[in-house]
């Protein structure tokens, strides 16, 4: 198969830089409180549009390249902070340093590589010398990789800095670029600084998750699971109680992949009790008494944690303490900052470690994920490389919006239980193809 043998070759790389330079008076960007809370690491994804029908895909590579370069330069004008540098814990140098644009080319067709996805090779069609900027480093903050396929298909890897973006952040990021790209009339009102108004940042250094030792396990495995509407509908209705009559999709989904990540992990480590807990992250734009646009940049959101410590494992019980934390939450700055220092207090306590199963979730449905179209069409996927960390969760809206993809990292041994978890077939398919 092609695809077994595929290599991407770098052609350029080049650095792009805002097309008019930043005003003196913004040259340092603040952060939030939120932001202060999260790591110097990338959000990432890849974005893989269809095959062009251009007879000449030399000049067509070629204005593609220009398009995206010409666009991403006239975008970083409005997102100037992307193409800083972080200075230190509370602020970016907007400096107009610029961001990375990579162009290559890869030696298969487009089909090979939706035919059977492999999420271990994909990391190629992202920036593969990017590290992890330091606190006060001078590491760039916005990657992109265009990839060109034989067949005229492309896929765009991106990375942004989490310091600067959450989910939202980064999608709206795109459908903007985007719109600049095809040139239509739609301009964002962007909210630049409400983050730090809203959550003024603390003068102080404390715990951030950038300070936690994530323990890396390269034998982690990355699963990605189809969930369509009719078993979404069949997995709501198996949910429903009494005291949750209507699970929302994402709340019937986590408790499915919770209840038989903790039952894998309680096979292998031999105990029925093991304490369990699932952080899902939760945007706060249209939470706040004053509701943000989905155009207000940074981390604007907040962590929920439920926690399970129960023996017999029941999806309702796991949906209804989900239900629990989410009405319980606070949305205001005092409340949202004692929660998070606490969730950082236990991180880089490592009270966590060995002792408890944390599972991370971040739900990236209703964003607008297939909307980045550059003038070719929108993405008929979007996908995620091997995290290489185990317990994360991502979800996903599939292109036609009405089911879902949830992305599951695993430990490998754990993983070869949860995947073969009855419960969970009868729901979901495991990594089919995307043709």
């Amino acid at each position: 198969m092609a695809s077994a043998t595929m290599k991407v070759e770098i052609v350029s790389r080049e650095t792009i830089k805002p097309s008019s330079s930043t005003p003196s008076n913004l040259t340092t960007f603040q952060f939030s409180l939120l932001d202060q809370f999260f790591s110097a690491t990338y959000i990432h994804s890849i974005l893989f549009y269809p095959t062009t029908n251009d007879t000449n895909r030399h000049i067509d590579v070629n204005k593609r390249c220009h398009v995206l370069k010409t666009s991403l330069s006239k975008t970083l004008t409005m997102y100037y902070p992307f193409a800083g540098r972080i200075k230190d814990h509370n602020s970016i140098d907007c400096t107009d340093e610029g961001a990375m644009f990579i162009e290559t080319r890869v030696n298969c067709p487009l089909s090979d590589v939706l035919r059977n996805p492999n999420f271990d090779q994909f990391k190629e069609f992202q920036p593969l010398e990017v590290g992890l900027p330091t606190a006060t480093g001078t590491s760039t903050l916005l990657f992109v990789q265009a990839n060109f396929f034989e067949c005229g298909g492309m896929a765009i890897g991106v990375r942004l800095v989490h310091k600067i973006a959450d989910a939202t952040t980064f999608m709206t990021f795109m459908k903007i670029w985007a719109s600049i790209a095809r040139e239509a009339d739609e301009v964002a009102n962007l909210e630049l600084f409400a983050g730090a108004i809203l959550f003024p940042p603390m003068d102080y250094k404390f715990p951030s998750i950038a300070d936690v030792p994530l323990i890396r396990y390269e034998s982690c495995v990355l699963k990605r699971l189809l969930f369509s509407a009719s078993n979404i509908d069949a997995l709501k209705a198996k949910i429903a109680s009494t005291s949750v009559q209507q699970p929302t999709r994402v709340e019937a989904i986590t408790a499915l992949i919770w209840k038989c990540a903790m039952t894998a992990s309680r096979s292998i480590k031999g105990t029925c009790s093991r304490p369990s807990l699932c952080t899902h992250a939760i945007n706060l734009r249209k939470r706040l008494s004053t509701p943000l646009s989905e155009y207000s940049i940074g981390n604007i959101l907040t962590v929920i944690t439920a926690k399970f410590l129960e023996t017999e494992i029941e999806l309702q019980s796991l949906v209804l303490k989900l239900r629990k934390e989410v009405k319980e939450l606070k949305v205001n700055r005092e409340e949202i900052s004692d929660h998070m220092k606490k969730i950082m207090e236990i991180k880089s306590s490592g009270k966590e470690s060995g002792v408890v199963d944390a599972y991370y979730f971040s739900s990236w449905c209703r964003m607008p994920v297939y909307e980045a179209d550059f003038g070719w069409g929108k993405p008929t996927w979007i996908s995620f490389i091997n995290f290489k960390v185990p317990n994360i969760v991502y979800f996903v809206d599939t292109r036609e919006g009405d089911g879902i993809e949830a992305w599951v990292s695993l430990r490998e041994d754990e993983m070869a239980i949860f995947e073969h978890n009855e419960e969970l077939l009868s729901f979901a398919s495991v990594n089919p193809s995307v043709i």
